[in-house]
Order: C-alpha cells, then structure tokens, then sequence
C-alpha cells in the first residue's frame, strides 16, 4: 500500500494537536511538514510536493487569489486539500465565495476533533482516487511524495572519535554552503557538553532545547527573531542554554521540530557526535547524507570502521555515506585512499593540515578564513553538493579537490 505523503497548515497559535498526531501516528500518513503562514505554506508545497493539504479556513481567509505570484496557483493545485472544521465554524457566502476562487482541488472537509487515525487516512485515500481518476491515476500522485527524502537538505557531521576537528568542519561547511544565499541551519547535537553556544553572542538567541516545546509551532518569522544568524550567514542553535554552563541534559529531538526545519531552511547542517548513535536512528526517515571525519591515522581509522560498520547496517544508502579526511600531512600512517578502503566508504574530501585556522577557532572562536588553506578545500566540498557560491565551482582549488579525489578513490 502507498505512503501517502500530507502537509498541514494552520495560522499561528491554532490549535491543531489531535489532527496532527492523527496523522503522525498513521503507518501510511507521512506528515512532511506544518506551516503557520502563507509563506511558509508555499515553501513546504514546493520543498517537498506532498500529495495531500489539511489545511485551516482562517489560513486560507489571508491569501489573495488575486495576489498569487507565477507558479503559485499550480503549486496550490497540486495536491488534494481537506479544509478542517471545528465546532460552531461557519460560513457565509462572502467566504465561501472567496474560498471557491482559490486554485484548490478540494478533497472534502475534516472535523479538527472526531477523526482517528484510521478513519482520516480511509478519507484521505478514498477522495484523492475520486480526484485521481482511480488507483493508477492516485499510485502517480503519491509517487511525487516520494522525491522529498532526497531533496531534505540533511546534512550530518559526524566525528569517528573525539578530536578529529568535527565541529570545526561542520562551522565551516555551514559557511560555506550559506555563502551562494541559501537558508542554512548549523544544528548542534551533543547534549552532553555544548560547544557551538560560545559561536554566538551572549543572549543572542535561543538553544535547540529552547525550541522543542515550539515544535508545532516554529515558522520562518519565529526562526528570524529568535535563532542567532552568524556573521558567515548561517542561523546557529546550539544545544545548550548560556545559564546551564554548556552543560545540558538530555532530550530527544522532536521528530515534529526536525521535520520542520527542514522544509524552513534549504539545508540542515549537523554536528553530531558519533558516541550518540542511537540518537541518529530516528533521522534515518529524512535520508541524511552522513559526513564521517577521521584523522589519517591507525586509531583513528579502527574508530572508523567502526562508526561506518553502524552507519551501513542502519540501511542507509551507500551513495549518502562519505568519509573526509582531517588534517592530512606527509607524515601519517594512512594515505587518505587506503583509510578509504579500510572504511569501506566513498573519500569524499582529503582535507590539508591547517594549524592556524584550528587556533584560531579553538581559542578565538573563529571560522576559517574563505582563502584558508581549510576554507578553499570545504567551499570545494560544498561545491560538490551544489551549495558551494558560483566562483568556488571554478577556482583552481576545487579542480584539485576533483582530480584528487577522483584519484584516491580509483587507486586500489
């Protein structure tokens, strides 16, 4: 039976808890995402296509048909709408005329507190077969849904042990990757000790752990007030509060925050430590590409292997695993080709031995610099996943990077 993927929207501060876990708790309902505004509605349609909209008449009551820029009105056609009821809501002709010249296909109408699970998807399904033309028509509708997973913009960081440079690189990929005008979001994931709250400035911004209880709520115009925007240009959440001392407990990640976030911004980038596996179990359903950083040498390589025999019994392609080796120099153990063999993983990038710029973000709390050794070789490795600005792709730098990485992986 297909999957079938739906966004919610609602306006800011309406409640909508027991449709949204109606449809979050349902093995064949995929929530992809909720949106509090018009804005943030049309970002999530066309981030991830979903197949069905349960959406609130007062959300609707602000869009302007006469107002939809190009490419709007298709986008807000696409899927099958369900506008949601609540006791006492009625309309009058005004509104009801209003709500006809919108460019919906609607599906029917779902009363906010009397559907389960299992009587919202039988509705659902049954009214996008009516408006597909049968089972073959709606299996191509649901089909769309299917390309979010690989356009959600999850990238995770991971380190192969403590001290191989993971927080620094993930920083500077943030960067680099915000430099071609992107929204990207550096996500910090050790809740044993906080590192990146000390990136931004005091009181300059809530914590990761700030926001779980805004899971249903986040929009882009919350994002914009309250989560620090780093001079490189990347919006920072730590996972830490400043009056915990960088020390914090440990919460589980809401699966609502996560998938959230990643309709707002276009790539999520994530620090996240290799001790908390289990932890990286629930991000398998957004698809992450998965960045494993080890050092060229012997301890760091048995650490390696390890993390990467996890990472490839979780399932998760082969094509979203890459190693990157930190800190490369003459005089290791390893060349960053056999490391890559002794992994088992594609070498994404070899990365130079860079003492000042890890001074300098260790002690000063600095990123690199764009014409560092370490920030030409990470804007080439943004490059290579389309988020590089459009000089990096060119430079002398980056055709290196390619010619170097093509080589290591091809020598056997």
């Amino acid at each position: 039976m297909e999957i079938i993927s739906v966004a919610v929207a609602f306006t800011s501060g309406e409640m909508a808890s027991e449709i949204i876990a109606s449809i979050d708790d349902h093995p064949f309902l995929d929530l992809c995402g909720i949106a509090r505004s018009i804005p943030d509605l049309f970002r999530l349609l066309e981030r991830f296509r979903p197949a069905a909209l349960v959406i609130s008449p007062l959300l609707l009551e602000e869009l302007d048909p006469s107002s939809l820029e190009p490419g709007q009105a298709g986008r807000l056609s696409a899927p099958v709408s369900f506008l949601i009821t609540h006791p006492g809501m009625h309309w009058d002709e005004v509104e009801l005329a209003g709500m006809l010249r919108l460019p919906l296909r609607l599906g029917g109408l779902i009363a906010a507190d009397a559907q389960g699970g299992g009587d919202l998807f039988q509705v659902i399904r049954d009214r996008m077969e009516t408006h597909c033309g049968g089972e073959t028509g709606c299996a191509h509708e649901l089909k769309r849904a299917g390309g979010q997973k690989e356009r959600s913009g999850l990238y995770t960081v991971m380190g192969s042990k403590g001290g191989v440079g993971n927080t620094l690189l993930t920083c500077a990929l943030a960067a680099a990757m915000s430099s071609s005008g992107r929204r990207v979001l550096l996500m910090e994931m050790d809740h044993v000790l906080s590192q990146l709250l000390y990136l931004k400035p005091h009181g300059g911004g809530k914590a990761l752990l700030d926001l779980f209880p805004l899971a249903e709520e986040i929009s882009w115009d919350l994002i914009k007030v309250s989560v620090h925007r780093h001079a490189a240009g990347f919006h920072l959440l730590p996972y830490g509060r400043e009056n915990d001392g960088g020390a914090t407990v440990e919460a589980r990640l809401p699966e609502s925050l996560m998938r959230n976030l990643l309709f707002l911004f276009d790539v999520v980038v994530q620090d996240f430590p290799a001790s908390l596996r289990r932890e990286f179990i629930p991000l398998l359903r957004h698809n992450p590409t998965v960045l494993l950083v080890s050092l060229p040498d012997t301890l760091s390589a048995t650490c390696a292997r390890s993390t990467a025999a996890f990472l490839r019994r979780t399932g998760l392609d082969q094509d979203h695993l890459h190693l990157v080796v930190n800190r490369c120099g003459p005089h290791h153990a390893l060349s960053p080709g056999e490391l890559a063999r002794a992994v088992g993983m594609d070498l994404l990038a070899a990365l130079p031995d860079d003492t000042r710029s890890g001074l300098d973000f260790a002690e000063l709390g600095e990123l690199p610099c764009g014409d560092s050794p370490l920030g030409k070789a990470v804007a080439a490795m943004a490059a290579v996943f389309g988020c590089g600005g459009d000089t990096a792709v060119k430079t002398p730098t980056t055709q290196l990077f390619r010619r170097l990485r093509g080589r290591s992986i091809a020598t056997t």
